[in-house]
């Protein structure tokens, strides 16, 4: 006598099912380096005290290095043109809360020095200033800058990026104005542990297009 064939709703269950144990089975667990977006954002919109308005955009990729560091393409647009920014890899305050611009109280810092312009981890964005070439930059239109940052995890003595502190790809007014908070951005950079590096920077080879 033949078993009774079982519903077709009841194999659809069945093949979802496996489907869904083996993606489980590819994709990386939760929390893992190679979890994280490739992509950092962000944005805010600022009205200075002459009641002009900007909104501020701010994009890095990636934002998930090796554990030694690398190479991150940074594009910004809708900056004020009239302030210069400082761009920089910087330790997040304590109390600052990434996206809650309301808790951008304090200068982000202390920030990776090199201001190399081939392989310095910060730059000058301005349209006044005069600076070396390749490190100052100028607004491009509608207050816009692209360039690269090289970034390694240890930003000064005792201050290590997941490790002892938290680490961003930051925007805050230059020189010319220290304290005025309206221009603080910040995009959270990580540095896979030491045993993920290989297939983090694959990850961020094979599939990370330069914005």
């Amino acid at each position: 006598m033949k078993p009774p064939t079982p519903p077709a709703r009841s194999l659809l269950r069945g093949t979802l099912a496996v489907v869904a144990a083996g993606l489980a089975a590819l994709l990386p667990a939760a929390g893992t380096a190679s979890a994280t977006p490739l992509t950092g954002k962000a944005q805010r919109t600022v009205t200075t005290a002459d009641g002009d308005t900007f909104r501020l955009r701010l994009k890095a990729t990636p934002v998930v290095l090796p554990a030694t560091g690398g190479t991150v393409h940074v594009r910004g647009a809708g900056y004020n043109r009239t302030q210069g920014i400082l761009l920089a890899f910087c330790v997040i305050p304590d109390g600052v809360e990434v996206g809650d611009p309301s808790t951008y109280t304090t200068l982000p810092g202390p920030c990776l020095g090199g201001r190399e312009a081939q392989d310095g981890s910060s730059r000058r964005i301005t349209d006044t200033g005069v600076g070396t070439p390749g490190v100052t930059l100028p607004y491009e239109d509608g207050g816009g800058f692209r360039t690269t940052l090289n970034l390694r995890p240890e930003i000064a003595d005792g201050k290590v990026c997941g490790r002892t502190v938290r680490c961003a790809v930051v925007t805050r007014a230059d020189f010319a104005a220290t304290n005025v908070r309206l221009y603080d951005q910040y995009i959270p950079v990580h540095f896979a542990p030491s045993g993920a590096e290989a297939g983090a920077a694959g990850t961020t080879a094979g599939t990370t297009p330069r914005p």
